[in-house]
């Protein structure tokens, strides 16, 4: 049966007549209970229903998440394929009351962030379309792009944006979350250089968001989450861009004085020299009871030919200083895309040890340091700002990510009693020496943090104003169960699901 001919019989059974574009899944909804949401037989690129017994692509669909945690099998999943769709989809959701999850790249590390059980999965990796206008320096990018895409296509025409670090995250989650990017002494946060936001609204409603049209929007978006709407394609600042210096390189733990003071020094003098980007892991594998330090460095300048030597802002990790040489290293002159390909996740960072799922019941613990300079901030000001809140701090800062992997749910007890155990002596220092902050970064908080309370009252409230204006049904507080409601913000019960 043609698409168009199902779609002219079926619309009549639909919650309300809308039609999708023939290459989108289409969602045919029970009005009488939301937990009973199921899609209909397949027009599309993408479809699997669980009840019908489509194996092979609900197997697809749910090993595509980086996380276990949100390996889940939806009541069913669609995939849009433009704007329009999501617009359709959403509308013909909320008319049903039932309850939907949003994929981007699906890289988010807690349970239900981007998926569903009883629910629809609404999977926004058919639009991942990218383009660059020379002449405005913008790049339009789609929701359900990875980084890795957006910096191929970039490299090959000379340019790049403020993006993520890792190549297999989605531009969508990082980018409402807030985005920390090699670019960010130069640039600000990835949130902060969006020119324009194309968002699907609870009410089905497509609207644009820029500092002119919808500004307390625009505003809200910049770290805002999921809480708002379906951001279905972004406007970003694009630069020229060659090939810059960085990669990984590893460390004897006997190093860690001389690094922590070069630590230091990197993030209270980058200012002087923006181009730097730095992250300092400490990689724990409890197979071989071994601590390894593994540096992240990118210097953005463009570059072209050999570095014989470290960059400026690195002065304090060269060879010849108190750091000493690394035992090993990737350091090279390449694109951006070859550098986040390298960086996509903790877990590879085993594989290079060898060591990875070896006679331990985790896998790997690291924490990983950040600076957080003031600087950043400075240039979200001068792009209209952001609701991260981290304007409250006129002082350099640090993001402290502890991440863990491990082999099984019934080691969950005990793993996080490790962490507990970490954050709670690391917490309970900070407060004794007057120096821990309220700022959580979103993209890296787990389930029972409160990222949004951390924001700040003024920033929490700005996306309370914003959520309640333009999504006065609450949609996107009701029926998108996953990650951090504005309801709970603040609270101290700081995960909803």
């Amino acid at each position: 049966m043609k698409p168009s001919t199902y779609l002219a019989t079926a619309a009549a059974s639909f919650l309300c007549g809308l039609q999708l574009a023939s290459s989108a899944a289409v969602v045919d909804i029970s009005a009488s209970s939301a937990a009973k949401c199921v899609c209909s037989p397949p027009i599309g690129a993408f479809w699997f229903d669980v009840a019908r017994g489509a194996a092979d692509k609900e197997q697809q669909f749910v090993n595509s998440y980086f996380s276990v945690n949100d390996r889940l099998t939806p009541s069913c999943a669609v995939s849009p394929a433009n704007t329009h769709d999501v617009a359709a989809i959403v509308r013909l959701l909320a008319k049903a009351s039932c309850q939907f999850a949003v994929k981007s790249g699906g890289h988010g590390i807690l349970t239900a962030s981007s998926n569903i059980v009883k629910g629809v999965t609404i999977d926004l990796r058919a639009m991942r379309r990218v383009s660059l206008n020379k002449h405005s320096k913008t790049a339009t990018v789609q929701p359900g792009a990875k980084w890795i895409e957006v910096y191929k296509y970039l490299d090959a025409l000379g340019f790049a944006i403020p993006g993520g670090r890792a190549g297999d995250v989605g531009v969508g989650g990082l980018t409402t979350g807030g985005g920390n990017s090699f670019f960010a002494a130069r640039y600000g946060f990835v949130c902060d250089n969006v020119k324009n936001f194309e968002v699907v609204l609870g009410c089905g409603k497509v609207v644009q968001a820029n500092n002119v049209t919808n500004p307390d929007l625009f505003t809200a978006l910049k770290g805002g989450s999921n809480n708002l709407g379906i951001v279905t394609k972004f406007d970003i600042v694009a630069f020229e861009q060659s090939d810059l210096w960085g990669g990984t390189a590893q460390y004897d733990k006997k190093t860690i004085p001389a690094q922590l003071k070069a630590f230091y020094d990197f993030t209270e003098n980058v200012v002087k020299d923006p181009y730097g980007s730095l992250i300092f892991v400490w990689l724990y594998f409890p197979a071989t009871k071994s601590l390894v330090i593994e540096n992240l460095y990118e210097y953005t300048a463009n570059l072209s030919g050999p570095v014989t030597t470290y960059p400026p802002p690195f002065k304090g990790f060269a060879p010849d200083s108190p750091v000493g040489p690394p035992i090993s290293n990737t350091l090279r002159v390449t694109n951006l895309s070859s550098l986040t390909g390298e960086l996509n996740s903790a877990a590879n960072l085993s594989r290079e040890f060898d060591i990875y799922k070896v006679n331990a019941f985790y896998e790997y613990a690291s924490i990983e340091f950040q600076p957080l300079p003031r600087l950043f901030t400075d240039h979200s000001i001068e792009r209209g700002g952001n609701v991260l809140g981290l304007d409250r701090y006129h002082d350099n800062n640090i993001i402290f990510l502890l991440d863990m992997a491990w082999n099984g749910t019934k080691y969950d007890a005990q793993i996080r009693s490790l962490a507990d155990n970490v954050m709670g002596n690391l917490t309970t220092y900070l407060q004794g020496v007057g120096e821990l902050k309220d700022f959580q970064y979103l993209n890296y908080a787990f389930q029972d943090q409160g990222p949004l309370g951390g924001y700040g009252k003024a920033a929490l409230s700005k996306i309370k104003a914003a959520s309640k204006k333009y999504d006065p049904e609450q949609v996107f507080q009701k029926l998108v169960l996953g990650g951090w409601k504005l309801a709970t913000a603040g609270t101290g019960n700081k995960y909803t699901h």
